[in-house]
């Protein structure tokens, strides 16, 4: 077992993201949980009138985190700032993305320097996230269940998310620090990726917004640090300019 950990962590970098909770109640739960293990961030997307007696009861001893939450008109601008964000889910998606476990998701937050922000996000009560809100995240992340009954509630789904990486930061000995690339620079270059593709005449098998989708989920397996992408920017930039150049 390991040693209690007498010095707090720091998971100030950390942001919780619920999209369009529907149930108070679940909102001043969450906060409670993430009080139970150090967690602080709260952001919440078109939430329902959440500052209510039950929040409040629920949320026993985090009341500071409830009224201090964020709030945002949606999730793309939640994300700003955000270096690398986790779409929690219990249905499989058409693009077929690799999903991990919590624990997988513990070591790779906590791999992630803590200059970069990570965000964890959790969907509504009753269908979760949409397939477009799926994709603006790098990661997606499945807590797996017995499949008679696979449907977490949103505070028991974010629960176990919280803990994982609470009792992953009671084991961890970082060997290196991640710098990841800032959000913009990699739509940059998925969007020169789609120029070169334009340029040489690719037609895709069904639409370019789909192919390009793959590319985001092949890239998007290991998320990419910012010596990556320069290095593939320096690549595709060649072949845009030597294409620039042909008759």
């Amino acid at each position: 077992m390991p040693k209690p950990d007498f010095n707090p962590p720091d998971f100030s970098h950390i942001k919780i993201i619920l999209v369009e909770p529907e149930s108070p109640g679940n909102i001043g739960s969450v906060t409670r949980a993430m009080d139970n293990f150090g967690f602080s961030r709260l952001c919440l997307v078109n939430p329902c009138d959440y500052k209510v007696p039950h929040a409040y009861w629920l949320s026993r001893h985090a009341e500071d985190i409830l009224e201090g939450a964020e709030t945002a008109v949606s999730l793309k601008v939640a994300l700003e700032g955000v270096h690398i964000a986790v779409a929690t889910t219990n249905r499989r998606r058409f693009t077929h993305n690799p999903s991990f476990t919590p624990k997988e998701i513990a070591a790779r937050v906590l791999e992630t320097g803590k200059d970069r922000t990570i965000a964890l996000v959790f969907g509504r009560e009753s269908d979760g996230l949409t397939n477009d809100e799926v994709h603006q995240c790098q990661l997606i992340s499945t807590v797996p269940v017995h499949p008679d009954n696979m449907s977490l509630n949103l505070a028991q789904a974010v629960i176990v998310y919280l803990y994982e990486i609470y009792q992953h930061h009671l084991e961890f000995n970082p060997n290196f620090d991640w710098r990841l690339a800032d959000p913009r620079e990699t739509e940059q270059l998925y969007m020169r990726i789609e120029r070169i593709l334009n340029m040489t005449g690719f037609v895709p098998r069904k639409t370019m917004e789909r192919f390009i989708l793959r590319i985001r989920r092949l890239f998007g397996r290991t998320p990419m640090e910012e010596r990556d992408v320069r290095l593939l920017h320096r690549i595709f930039k060649q072949i845009e300019n030597s294409l620039k150049k042909l008759p």
